[in-house]
């Protein structure tokens, strides 16, 4: 899973596309979900956290306060919703005859809501997940029209989202500890299109302790590399492609003067070429990597990448 630039962005405004996922497993070890299921047709998503504050008062002053994350209320809304949407979300079953019908002993399942609102400005989009809750019975209502078209009867549900069971061990800035901690949300803003990826599994954030290594064509020291030959540098593992440009790598003489070249990445995005604009003169080379360029969830070189060779 990718890492992303978290740019100044502006805010999101807006929702183009909507998911949810089975919650199949909340343990302190794993979370796992089913395939999302896209939405067709969202309106509105309204997203609102609520948290509990303690505090403390001595000397008729405040003194202490402690503020504790509780749940939060979502709230989507369709212009139409599906027979097999309403079903999946509220755990109610499909008719042999069309329709779906509500019963006692209903149950609406664990999921998660998963999104894709643009940012202002187009300046990319919000990808975000909502890790684990329940939605509940919408209310219907239904009006006579009065001598005027009416498109605003839509479908709209509640639901309430919990933190999860699951762990994930981050070092806390402020002290420096390693501290347990229970997701609930995510997201990321990138000018990256990620809708295939992003609803087509739910991430679930983590510590990445595998150091960022890569191999080069020509290798260090290589002699007899031809004039018009790229430099092909392979990572062991995914980049952040928004690290990927010609301040963090680029080709130079041995003696510092810069040349021109393009620099892209393959689609893995672990495969990064240096194409020189033109041959190369005879002469000593060395493509440099810096400690800027780093994986999709943000590991560094442990020191920056120097290849020389010789055309």
């Amino acid at each position: 899973m990718q890492k992303f630039k978290e740019s100044d962005f502006m805010p999101a405004t807006g929702i183009t596309k909507f998911a949810v996922a089975i919650n199949t497993e909340d343990t302190t070890d794993n979370l796992a979900y089913s395939t999302p299921v896209v939405f067709q047709k969202i309106q509105e998503l309204d997203i609102k956290p609520k948290q509990n504050t303690d505090k403390a008062y001595a000397e008729n002053r405040l003194i202490d306060q402690a503020t504790l994350f509780d749940s939060a209320d979502l709230t989507a809304q369709w212009y139409d919703l599906y027979v097999q949407e309403r079903a999946l979300i509220l755990g109610q079953n499909i008719s042999a005859e069309g329709g779906t019908y509500a019963a006692l002993g209903d149950t609406a399942p664990y999921l998660a809501a998963l999104y894709k609102s643009p940012l202002t400005g187009g300046q990319g989009n919000r990808y975000g997940v909502v890790y684990k809750g329940q939605f509940t019975l919408p209310d219907d209502t239904m009006k006579g029209l009065q001598g005027k078209p009416d498109l605003g009867q839509v479908p709209k549900v509640t639901g309430s989202f919990q933190p999860t069971n699951f762990i994930i061990k981050v070092t806390d800035p402020n002290t420096g500890l390693l501290v347990e901690k229970h997701p609930w949300e995510y997201h990321i803003d990138t000018t990256q299109d990620l809708d295939e990826m992003w609803f087509g599994k739910v991430y679930v954030p983590g510590v990445d302790a595998t150091a960022l290594t890569a191999t080069t064509v020509p290798l260090d020291a290589a002699t007899g590399v031809s004039a018009s030959g790229s430099v092909v540098i392979t990572f062991n593992k995914a980049l952040n492609v928004d690290t990927v440009n010609g301040t963090n790598i680029f080709l130079m003489k041995a003696d510092g003067t810069s040349i021109a070249t393009a620099v892209t990445i393959d689609s893995t995005n672990k495969i990064v070429t240096i194409d020189p604009i033109a041959n190369l003169a005879v002469g000593d080379y060395v493509a440099i990597v810096t400690e800027g360029v780093t994986s999709l969830s943000g590991v560094k070189l442990s020191d920056k990448l120097a290849t020389n060779f010789t055309v």
